[in-house]
């Protein structure tokens, strides 16, 4: 079994990469809204404020983590290309870069 992660910063993409599990034979992901690490910092502790403004991606207004367990290689590999080609029009400096990843899972059980 894998895990196929999808870290979005473009809320344009989130229903694309739905539609595209769903597609792949894989419709059970779930969908995280997450928070930079920097953002929370800046939250937490307003000594980094002023960080938004120097750091890349520092000014970040959507984040989401999709998650998927995939019981064969092939079908996370299939979809991990076919989200990898989303989205691939050049970006403005500093925008941050959207990530797909495919991990292999160990002690899986389902209750």
């Amino acid at each position: 079994m894998f895990l196929l992660g999808v870290v979005l910063h473009r809320e344009e993409l989130l229903d694309d990469v739905l539609s595209l599990l769903v597609e792949s034979e894989l419709p059970d992901s779930i969908v995280v809204e997450s928070r930079s690490g920097l953002e929370l910092l800046e939250r937490d502790l307003p000594i980094f404020a002023g960080l938004r403004s120097i750091i890349p991606g520092g000014g970040l207004d959507f984040s989401r983590l999709v998650l998927c367990v995939v019981e064969e290689e092939e079908h996370g590999m299939e979809a991990l290309v076919l989200i990898r080609k989303l989205g691939t029009e050049e970006k403005p400096h500093g925008e941050p870069r959207n990530t797909v990843f495919l991990v292999p899972l160990s002690g899986v059980e389902h209750f």
